[in-house]
């Protein structure tokens, strides 16, 4: 079970796949928001299942903190931004309570709600009149373990959701998948890099908050995984991919295809047969055209390189994808 040292939000459609967030359960509006943290999915023999057991499952720290927006969709200069944090009784809790810290008061609802984490990943102080937002993914994550399991760096993690009222309770709905990497062999791993063969894997993506709907993104996760080895190529998924960039008024930058997996000082594998896993978060619609991932290990020259083609499943968001590799 992981505890969420902090938890993280970011955004990345860098290539051109977006992310946008789940819609959530709601009840009648309050100054205290409810919030239920979701497990992963983890896909094996072709098949998904959800494996609360093995570390794939989170727990609130005490003191976390969210961000919430009333959003008005006529004029974004009205919309308001709060703060809201659990207490120190949140620490351990997959469900925990939040109440407002700072920011703007929350009136009654104006067009819809957003929430995000953590704060520190979201860019604007004060949105402007079309609801514009900027998001960051770095491209570099730290190696993390709660206690015995092996699990995803928050800053490898995004977690999102939109909902029409802040009262009752809801869950947070998963926008990144994962790679899970099931090392075998012997020695230290220093550290891990994964090489999307096309797509970025971190930067900046910006859209207008208010027109983020969970049918929107459905629609075009599942255009994009029908469109065969080169959905960029498939006039299907293209007209979805268009009229979702032009609702959204979407920019990027991307910044790089790796993504970096950085061990501090080092993580020593189990043995030949034994895996070892190690977690790399990752945006939706990654690996598709093909990934390479190298293993530094010390006292090795050279890093282990193992190579995949174009894939038929690609990161899916709030999915596991594993893959062994034997050294």
């Amino acid at each position: 079970m992981r505890k969420m040292n902090k938890l993280f939000f970011t955004m990345c459609m860098m290539g051109g796949f977006a992310v946008i967030f789940g819609s959530c359960k709601k009840n009648d509006d309050s100054a205290t928001v409810s919030v239920n943290l979701p497990a992963f999915e983890e896909e094996a023999e072709g098949k998904a299942y959800i494996d609360v057991n093995n570390g794939n499952s989170f727990k609130w720290n005490g003191n976390d903190q969210i961000v919430i927006y009333n959003l008005d969709n006529q004029d974004g200069n009205n919309s308001e931004k709060a703060i809201y944090q659990t207490t120190a009784n949140a620490e351990g809790q997959a469900f925990a309570e939040f109440s407002y810290a700072s920011g703007d008061v929350l009136s009654a609802k104006k067009y819809g709600y957003f929430v995000f984490y953590p704060v520190e990943k979201v860019s604007a102080n004060k949105l402007n009149e079309l609801n514009y937002e900027t998001f960051t993914v770095s491209n570099t994550q730290q190696y993390t373990k709660v206690g015995n399991n092996t699990t995803i760096a928050p800053e490898g993690m995004a977690m999102a959701c939109d909902l029409q009222s802040l009262g009752g309770s809801f869950t947070l709905q998963h926008i990144f998948g994962a790679l899970r990497l099931k090392v075998k062999g012997t020695g230290t791993v220093n550290r891990i890099e994964v090489i999307d063969e096309n797509l970025n894997l971190s930067g900046t993506v910006g859209m207008k908050l208010h027109e983020v709907t969970m049918d929107k993104f459905t629609s075009l996760q599942n255009a994009y995984i029908a469109g065969g080895n080169d959905p960029f190529n498939n006039p299907n998924f293209m007209s979805v991919w268009n009229e979702l960039k032009e609702d959204l008024s979407y920019s990027s930058q991307g910044d790089g295809k790796m993504m970096t997996l950085d061990m501090g000082d080092g993580v020593a594998l189990k043995g030949s047969n034994t895996e070892t896993s190690f977690y790399v978060g990752l945006r939706p619609g990654a690996l598709k055209y093909g990934f390479t991932v190298k293993v530094y290990v010390n006292g090795m020259s050279d890093p282990v390189i193992v190579s995949k083609g174009v894939q038929s499943s690609p990161i899916k968001a709030g999915v596991i994808k594993p893959v062994t590799i034997t050294l």
